[in-house]
């Protein structure tokens, strides 16, 4: 699994303009009034006397018009600047100008509007005079969360992330996420386990390989049978085995895909995939990859190491991961 990230340790100052679309929206204004103003005046050229100033008179207003859209579209674009004191957000109209000491914090969340069924991503930058900025995802090129990490790391803004139940097609998942999710906990499997400890020690015993390696293919997720009958794969397939487990002890777990970073000595680049599941009143994380560490830990205490984007419940339920940072809190959501 690859996803491209934005750098989020290049230094600031960096801009972001517009989404382009609405740049060439404002050249297909301009156009428009350009055209139906040259041709009034055109058609009045064989005109004289009070109805040639009056077809003139009215062609001037589209041209005028048209030279305004024109000009705004060119020098006056929308775009948003981040300087390590300052937060510049530049409207066709006025500038708006942050001082970064006054940002208290900066999440993301979805609405959903008449004009599109699908959920719209806004970000929402919360000052400390209690008023609040929101820029949505149409707005800008960039994808949000990734912005969001850029201002959390050049920021120093605590980071967590809140669970939103969300309709989320298994392919959106990863691009070997090929079935519906339900196929993974049903199908033939022999491997019986009995608690946790027990699934822990076959994951043990299994080789992780890349599917470039084991399939000569960039992603493949294996049924659960599959991957016991290989004893190889990737974290998807030691992730989906457990997860599969863990359903059948009844215990409530997630499978999750994100992005992972234990440090220098454990990094995979781009997406990962992993569980996590409740007990006595705990939730923890089964990091299956890793196997030179323990395999469990609490979620609290690694919940920075790992940054949720998906997940989906023993009962179906998928979920995105939205992320808040706000100064003064460092409790994780997820």
């Amino acid at each position: 699994m690859k996803k491209r990230t934005v750098d989020i340790h290049q230094p600031l100052p960096q801009s972001f303009n517009g989404r382009f679309q609405t740049f060439l929206f404002g050249i297909g204004i301009s156009l428009v009034c350009l055209l139906v103003g040259g041709a009034v005046i055109w058609g009045g050229q064989a005109e004289t006397g009070l109805r040639l100033a009056s077809m003139v008179f009215f062609g001037l207003w589209p041209l005028a018009v048209g030279l305004l859209f024109l000009y705004l579209s060119l020098i006056f674009t929308w775009r948003l600047t981040l300087r390590p004191e300052q937060i510049i957000l530049r409207h066709t109209f006025h500038e708006r100008v942050l001082a970064a000491a006054d940002l208290l914090g900066v999440r993301l969340f979805t609405v959903t509007t008449s004009r599109s069924p699908q959920p719209l991503l806004v970000m929402e930058l919360a000052l400390t005079n209690g008023r609040s900025l929101r820029i949505n995802q149409n707005e800008l090129s960039i994808p949000l969360p990734q912005l969001v990490d850029l201002m959390v790391h050049h920021y120093q803004l605590p980071l967590a992330y809140e669970r939103e139940a969300a309709r989320i097609h298994h392919t959106t998942f990863g691009a070997g996420s090929r079935r519906p999710f339900t196929d993974y906990l049903n199908g033939e499997s022999t491997v019986q386990v009995q608690s946790v400890a027990d699934i822990c020690r076959w994951l043990r015993q299994c080789e992780y390989v890349r599917d470039a390696d084991l399939f000569d293919q960039k992603d493949v997720w294996q049924h659960p049978g599959e991957f016991e009958a290989r004893q190889k794969g990737d974290c998807e397939d030691h992730a989906l085995w457990a997860w599969r487990k863990l359903k059948e002890l009844n215990i409530p777990a997630e499978f999750v895909v994100g992005r992972m970073q234990w440090g220098d000595e454990f990094t995979l680049p781009g997406a990962h995939a992993w569980v996590t599941y409740r007990e006595n009143g705990r939730t923890y994380i089964l990091e299956s990859t890793y196997k030179q560490r323990p395999l469990i830990y609490p979620l609290d205490e690694l919940s920075a190491r790992y940054t949720p984007w998906f997940s989906v419940d023993e009962a179906m339920q998928t979920y995105r991961y939205l992320p808040v940072a706000t100064r003064g809190s460092r409790e994780s959501k997820i």
